[in-house]
């Protein structure tokens, strides 16, 4: 919870869930996004404190400089042998890198934990997810779920990548 003004400021500027599609508490319960209030993106947290707890998903704060300022989150909506991957940064971080290498952590850490590939799948106008999952390595495919396509990578195994 100590990210709670960060993800306040991330999830309360509609370009950061444009493309996000429903948000649910962990009983289910739809937040309504852009968050108007910090309580409503606090239950974003307690919903990932919960996949986390429960051990089927969760995000990573990314902190920027010695003040460790939240300015975004990536993680995994499943850990999955193929994961799905996820990841939302405030707008005024955009296009400087951060989430490039915050996602490619996440990759070598699901790779290096077992999954065997890593998708995502992205609205058709989402054009920044979609130019960071092609950095990543990851290509379309012909698969659509509500809207968005899904997008994949083949991951090799740990002992089978030259070090």
């Amino acid at each position: 919870m100590r990210h709670s003004d960060g993800m306040f400021r991330m999830w309360r500027n509609s370009q950061v869930q444009r493309y996000s599609g429903q948000a649910l508490d962990e009983d289910g319960v739809e937040i309504e996004l852009p968050a108007k209030t910090p309580a409503e993106s606090d239950r974003l947290i307690v919903f990932w404190l919960r996949a986390a707890a429960d051990g089927w998903g969760f995000r990573w704060a990314i902190l920027l400089g010695s003040n460790h300022a939240f300015i975004g989150h990536v993680g995994f909506n499943s850990l999955a042998g193929w994961s799905e991957i996820a990841f939302h940064m405030n707008p005024d971080y955009w296009g400087r890198g951060f989430m490039t290498e915050a996602a490619e952590a996440a990759i070598t850490w699901r790779q290096e934990n077992g999954a065997t590939g890593i998708e995502a799948f992205i609205e058709p106008d989402n054009r920044h997810s979609i130019a960071l999952a092609r950095r990543l390595g990851m290509e379309p495919t012909e698969c659509e779920s509500a809207g968005a396509r899904r997008y994949r990578m083949l991951l090799s195994s740990p002992e089978s990548t030259p070090r």
